[in-house]
């Protein structure tokens, strides 16, 4: 059957042909977009890794503790041996 259907002429092809190619380019203009997008997200995250990981300017330890806060808070909550407390006591 596709054997019995005649080829488009050249002058009506042209046009299906660049309407291809336009699909195309876009296809590629937003996949870099992406790619972009993610490799400043990646390279904002490593900078900030990088910071925490920088020694502090009095030579101890790091930058800032990350969750310190959050660590702090479940340490109020627990017993004095370390074991959260129970409700059912």
């Amino acid at each position: 059957m596709i054997a019995e259907l005649p080829a488009l002429p050249l002058h009506t092809a042209g046009k299906y042909v660049a309407g291809a190619y336009i699909v195309l380019f876009a296809l590629v203009l937003i996949y870099v977009a992406i790619m972009g997008i993610r490799l400043s997200r990646m390279e904002r995250d490593l900078g900030e890794l990088l910071e925490l990981a920088a020694p502090s300017p009095d030579g101890e330890g790091h930058a800032r503790e990350p969750g310190a806060g959050a660590h702090e808070r479940d340490a109020a909550a627990s017993s004095p041996e370390g074991e959260p407390e129970s409700t059912l006591a």
